[in-house]
């Protein structure tokens, strides 16, 4: 709780012009902690008045010292930086924010000037040019920043509240078709074909695929360990980084057609660092993935405009799962998903629902022979 010490208001008889002309009167007090605090009025009751407030403030926990203007750049790039928990990817996606949306429409302002309608109005603008899921997440990492402005004491409150975001509408998964996919084996860059099809039988996501090395392969048993994912931002220099979540660790058995695949690739040079996929001796890094991904776009008919990327493989493996009669349980463990929940709020609509298996398992069991009752029916008049 806030205490305050020499807190008074007194007559300046100072008189000096460092508080201004007709500044009669100063208030002084002692935040817990830190050194006194003064500032002067004209009034003796504006100086209680700010007194008072600034009382309320320390027992709320709301009290802010006065201090420089901070710029929401500057502070906005310092909370950037002390993000550890960021993966390469992540930070990424959080310096482009921040670069082509966020500090170009508040980087230039106090913190403690922006209000809520400020956020709202930039929201707004981002509209324009955003999805509604790219405005949803560029908006948290803005309110992150002033929630971390509050907790370090530089603003009082976040503006960040009460804000209306556009809606994001659920739109259910596609999987892509098996003659898609075999197309695009065949017409994407040479380098990627086998990531392609091994992919497409395992379900592995992006970072996992192009981070699996010869060590993770078992050829005895036909399995692959998942145990960690390839963070690297440059093609040279190989880095791994845990995976996406603790469930996300697993051994996949993998079929014959897959097994002989690696096989094959095993006689060629290993990448760096001992990867099963690699582009001429050169890492896959994420953003030669999906460059690659997008140029297949448009030589491969039904690939553009759906999905988001090597994801789509994942989507079409787990369509393929579904499809062959596997269980959500079963699914999830092959996917490295949570649990069997996080698979069905995905997929759910892809396994048949209980009221087409009712009609299934009922209709038929009493049935009549429908010609001859065709024949008996009467034609007109009355039924007798």
């Amino acid at each position: 709780m806030a205490r305050v010490e020499d807190l008074w208001v007194r007559k300046d008889k100072t008189r000096t012009p460092v508080y201004g002309k007709g500044m009669r009167y100063r208030a002084e007090w002692t935040p817990l902690g830190q050194n006194k605090q003064r500032k002067s009025f004209a009034t003796k009751a504006a100086a209680m008045a700010f007194l008072a407030e600034q009382v309320s403030g320390m027992n709320r926990g709301t009290y802010v010292a006065s201090r420089q203007k901070v710029l929401f750049a500057d502070y906005a790039d310092k909370w950037r930086r002390n993000q550890l928990q960021h993966r390469p990817s992540s930070k990424e996606q959080v310096e482009g924010k921040l670069r082509l949306y966020i500090i170009p429409t508040l980087g230039g302002r106090a913190l403690d000037s922006i209000t809520r309608a400020d956020i709202q109005e930039a929201v707004g603008e981002w509209c324009e040019s955003l999805a509604p899921s790219s405005v949803k997440v560029t908006y948290g990492y803005v309110s992150a920043i002033f929630k971390a402005a509050v907790l370090d004491g530089v603003i009082a409150k976040s503006p960040c509240i009460g804000i209306k975001l556009p809606p994001v509408e659920d739109v259910p998964v596609v999987p892509l078709r098996t003659e898609v996919v075999q197309l695009l084996a065949e017409r994407i860059y040479k380098p990627f074909r086998p990531m392609v099809v091994f992919c497409a039988a395992t379900g592995l996501r992006s970072s996992e695929l192009r981070g699996l090395t010869w060590d993770r392969v078992d050829f005895d048993t036909s399995m692959i360990t998942i145990d960690r994912q390839l963070l690297s931002v440059n093609s040279t220099d190989p880095v791994w980084g845990p995976l996406k979540t603790p469930s996300s660790r697993r051994n996949i058995h993998i079929g014959m057609h897959s097994l002989q695949l690696l096989k094959t690739l095993r006689e060629q040079p290993a990448g760096p660092g001992g990867l099963v996929f690699h582009a001429e001796g050169l890492i896959i890094i994420r953003k030669s993935a999906s460059q690659v991904w997008r140029s297949a776009r448009e030589r491969v008919p039904g690939l553009g405009g759906v999905g988001t990327g090597w994801h789509q493989l994942r989507h079409y493996h787990a369509s393929q799962l579904i499809a062959g009669g596997m269980s959500p349980v079963a699914v999830a463990h092959r996917l490295g998903h949570k649990d069997a929940t996080e698979t069905l709020r995905t997929y759910a609509h892809l396994w048949p629902d209980d009221d087409t298996k009712a009609a299934a398992i009922t209709d038929g069991g009493v049935t009549m022979d429908l010609e001859a009752i065709a024949h008996e029916l009467p034609t007109g008049g009355q039924v007798a």
